[in-house]
């Protein structure tokens, strides 16, 4: 179930469409923006998540994750200009602004208190993180298990 050369070009559409909105093309766009029928598109997001490119919502089959983005709002918002997009972790908030080439803040939840947190990037350098640690409660080779919960 390998992706095609026009799934990898679905994905960069959701990847645009995602850094200049925040928000991910569902099913009936992406198959209007490409002239597909939405089986068809349903096909490709489906080998596209096999291959780790997306996340899928495992009851609409719409996009749920295309890393670093969160296609819904999470406690790691990051703010680039006007733009508020999310990250699903904190690791992926420091990627979208590294993605994206851009300064960025971000305003996350302290995952156990619910503290809110700032930080940042800014030409390249961290922000804000002096005191703050980031633990991952996985390697990354299990992080696939349960990406959602990771």
């Amino acid at each position: 179930m390998t992706p095609t050369e026009s799934d990898w070009q679905l994905r960069l559409y959701i990847y645009e469409t995602l850094a200049a909105s925040g928000l991910a093309p569902n099913a009936h766009e992406l198959a209007a923006r490409f002239g597909i029928a939405i089986a068809d598109v349903r096909r490709a997001l489906q080998r596209l998540q096999a291959a780790h490119a997306l996340l899928l919502h495992e009851g609409s089959g719409e996009i749920l994750m295309a890393h670093p983005f969160s296609a819904k709002p999470t406690d790691y918002r990051v703010l680039i200009g006007d733009r508020a997009l999310y990250a699903n972790c904190a690791w992926d908030s420091l990627g979208i602004p590294a993605m994206l080439g851009d300064d960025a803040r971000v305003q996350a939840r302290h995952p156990l208190s619910g503290e809110l947190i700032e930080y940042g990037l800014r030409a390249g350098r961290l922000e804000g993180f002096r005191d703050l640690l980031v633990h991952f409660a996985l390697p990354f080779r299990q992080w696939y298990a349960d990406i959602v919960d990771t």
